[in-house]
């Protein structure tokens, strides 16, 4: 699929381990595995260089995952959560994966916790609630389709005037809407096979039994729809 040209910030509030990146890169390198190929300019920023950058720096937003907790209260936390409110605000095309899933939702009034039931691990399948089938989100993706998954934390309380856009039986809010141009996705749309089976390997004794990981041929989808419909659509317009 070839995706029209907008740039699009990829937010990176942490790291992955060390080891990690030597194999497979950092968070930010996962995004633009799928993006760049499709002529997307993708612009990285580290929220751990102590600023986050300017909401007008790119057309679109990608917040990605991290190993840290939305719960763990520090200043860069909460400049996170201040700088995607003045993003919703200003209408810029915001995605948040993950941490950042979790990051959109606090930062705008729900409620994150860590999940009673543990850790979501592996490949897992998700279902569109009725406005994900109708969101340009999910374009394309049938009711049911396999994603890959590594979180304890999740969202427990949508914010006012979110809409849940997938689910399953482990985790009610596996993404949601804000509004016109905010979206978030509890999975990992970004991961491969190949990540997921590390993190299965580094997690995978925190479940029982041990998750399963195969191949979630559609979830790139998401990345794709977002630059398409939601920040080539912005540029446009």
């Amino acid at each position: 699929m070839t995706v029209a040209n907008g740039s699009i910030g990829i937010l990176k509030p942490g790291s992955t381990y060390a080891d990690m990146i030597e194999r497979f890169g950092d968070y930010d390198a996962w995004f633009r595995c799928v993006l760049e190929p499709a002529g997307v300019d993708c612009r990285v920023y580290a929220l751990s260089d102590g600023q986050a950058p300017d909401p007008g720096a790119a057309d679109g937003w990608i917040v990605t995952g991290a190993r840290s907790s939305i719960a763990d209260k520090s200043p860069l936390v909460d400049g996170l959560l201040e700088w995607i409110r003045t993003v919703v605000d200003r209408g810029a095309p915001l995605l948040g994966v993950c941490y950042g899933h979790q990051a959109i939702a606090a930062a705008l009034g729900g409620s994150i916790e860590l999940h009673p039931g543990g850790w979501e691990l592996g490949t897992v399948e998700v279902e569109l609630t009725e406005e994900g089938r109708r969101d340009p989100l999910f374009a394309g993706f049938p009711d049911r389709f396999l994603v890959q998954a590594t979180h304890a934390d999740y969202v427990v309380e949508l914010p006012s005037g979110g809409v849940s856009l997938a689910s399953n039986a482990h985790t009610a809010v596996q993404a949601l809407a804000v509004g016109e141009s905010c979206r978030g996705i509890q999975f990992h749309a970004e991961v491969t096979t190949e990540i997921s089976r590390d993190f299965v390997a580094r997690r995978g004794h925190l479940v029982n039994p041990t998750p399963v990981v195969t191949d979630a041929p559609l979830a790139t989808r998401v990345l794709t729809n977002f630059v398409e419909r939601f920040v080539r659509t912005r540029v446009r317009s």
